[in-house]
């Protein structure tokens, strides 16, 4: 494709991007309702289209991070299915204004959603822009071109049916480069990248185009010396359910040094983290916390395999590159700080500073650590999972989110935390004499 026939592939967008301004939230809602009926109707032959992509990514070699991703088991399709429903039940944020002289929220027009796998999610996607006005530009990793097919196919029969523009929602044609796409700024407004961080860095980095990248992995808990035990092994432990992607997985956790008091150790830390190796997660540690822990097995008196210490370290941490790195995968692992501040400093270094969890009882050190951590979302003695579509609170009303952005990343700062339907707007300023009707 020329780069002129892509600018014009790209303005179809962009004029759908207008007509779809002046339908109505009724008809917008509807339009999703009867989207989310129909992928539900051909459910069989979307599945189908997956194990096809399935098979051929096996023979090509795709990593099995990847191929997990891209997995679409019926379950992660009626969770795609009942976010569209959701989407449909929620309040418009284009009707709220604010006062005289305030802000209308508006829709961005044109966004472009690049990402690896996750087939339900270009869905999910689809369904927030069309939920606030915009239009969609879908480009999914080549190991899942034929479920992206199927379901953009049902989509547009939708789109036509029900006469709205067809380039409401659109795939890349084939041929057209990632680095292609994201140079686009005369219509496109955002890009939104999601899959491997290295996969996200490098979109966020050769777009000229406004970017929100979604990050995953690498959270931190920093466990301090008032903090419950039981309580972080539970929070570790519910931050990984997600099915597929656990977006705030706590990979690494720093802990004061006060549990590492010797009496405390073979009943405390180290059969702390023995339970959490029962769940099967694998345990790495900094030089120190290694070290420490071998040097308590050689002078104990109590018989090697009676000790938790003994296999407290999987492995030791050389690298303090590693500390910023998100494994994506069941591996945890444990820094010893002598205090917060050195906590504080060290998640600033190297957390992805996008969901970080602090366990205290000192209000002074919450107050401390929540004005200081370069994080988006910081979670207080409370749990850190992330939940794409959430049940209805007591006003009714469910959370919709595609992922969550960092404080930390190029961006970001437009919109960071929870990446919802708000995200996908922004606001003009609307300025009123007083006595205008």
């Amino acid at each position: 494709m020329s780069p002129e026939d892509l600018t014009g592939f790209i303005y179809k967008s962009h004029a759908a991007a207008l007509q779809l301004m002046q339908i109505s939230t009724r008809d917008r809602d509807s339009l999703l309702l009867e989207i989310a009926n129909s992928i539900k109707k051909h459910k069989n032959a979307i599945l189908e289209a997956n194990t096809l992509d399935l098979e051929a990514s096996r023979d090509m070699a795709v990593p099995e991070l990847v191929l997990e991703w891209l997995k679409l088991t019926p379950d992660r399709l009626n969770n795609a299915i009942e976010c569209l429903t959701q989407l449909a039940n929620l309040p418009d944020p284009l009707t709220l204004h604010v006062g005289i002289n305030g802000y209308q929220r508006v829709p961005l027009g044109v966004v472009a959603f690049i990402y690896e796998g996750f087939p339900q999610l270009g869905l999910i996607a689809a369904g927030m822009c069309l939920k606030v006005g915009n239009t969609i530009i879908l480009k999914g990793g080549s190991e899942g071109t034929n479920t992206q097919e199927a379901i953009a196919a049902i989509v547009k029969e939708i789109l036509i049916a029900r006469n709205f523009p067809e380039a409401c929602m659109s795939c890349v044609p084939k041929g057209v480069t990632l680095k292609e796409l994201i140079v686009q700024e005369k219509y496109l407004r955002l890009v939104i990248p999601y899959g491997r961080p290295s996969f996200v860095q490098q979109v966020s980095k050769q777009a000229t185009v406004s970017a929100l990248p979604i990050s995953m992995g690498n959270c931190y808990l920093y466990l301090s010396a008032s903090g419950k035990l039981d309580f972080a092994k539970e929070i570790i432990l519910n931050s990984r359910k997600g099915d597929p992607d656990a977006v705030n997985a706590i990979e690494k956790v720093i802990v004061h040094r006060s549990w590492l008091d010797r009496a405390s150790i073979d009943r405390g830390l180290g059969e702390w983290i023995s339970s959490l190796k029962k769940q099967g997660l694998v345990v790495r540690g900094c030089a120190e916390t290694t070290a420490y822990f071998r040097q308590f097995l050689e002078e104990s008196h109590i018989e090697e395999t009676d000790k938790p210490s003994q296999i407290l370290i999987d492995q030791s941490i050389e690298s303090e590159d590693i500390w910023g790195q998100a494994y994506l995968d069941e591996t945890i692992a444990i820094k010893i700080v002598n205090d917060t501040e050195e906590a504080i400093a060290w998640i600033n270094q190297y957390s992805s500073g996008h969901a970080d969890v602090l366990l205290t009882d000192s209000l002074s050190e919450r107050d401390r650590f929540v004005s200081r951590v370069n994080s988006s979302t910081i979670f207080v003695n409370a749990h850190s999972r992330f939940s794409r579509c959430s049940k209805p609170n007591d006003s009714g009303n469910a959370k919709i989110a595609l992922g969550m952005s960092s404080l930390k990343t190029r961006g970001a700062s437009r919109y960071p935390g929870v990446i919802d339907i708000y995200a996908l707007t922004t606001t003009k300023q609307v300025l009123t004499n007083s006595w205008t009707q």
